[in-house]
């Protein structure tokens, strides 16, 4: 079982998705500049940044169309 490197996540605030690596414990939001806690409970996990990328953009294009 590999161990996963990357987490995606969505801003409280704003609802933007971003990434970020698996052990930090906060991310800042570059759309609404807000730090906020990283809920272990609501990410998804990805083995890479190239996966995770892919991820948030596929994430933030669903947003877009709803």
């Amino acid at each position: 079982m590999s161990f996963k490197q990357f987490i995606v996540i969505r801003c409280p605030r704003c609802g933007k998705w971003t990434y970020a690596r698996s052990r930090q414990k906060t991310r800042f939001c570059s759309r609404c500049e807000k730090r906020f806690k990283i809920n272990p409970v609501q990410v998804i996990y990805a083995e890479d940044h190239k996966y995770a990328q892919t991820l948030v953009k596929l994430k933030n294009e669903e947003e877009m169309h709803k």
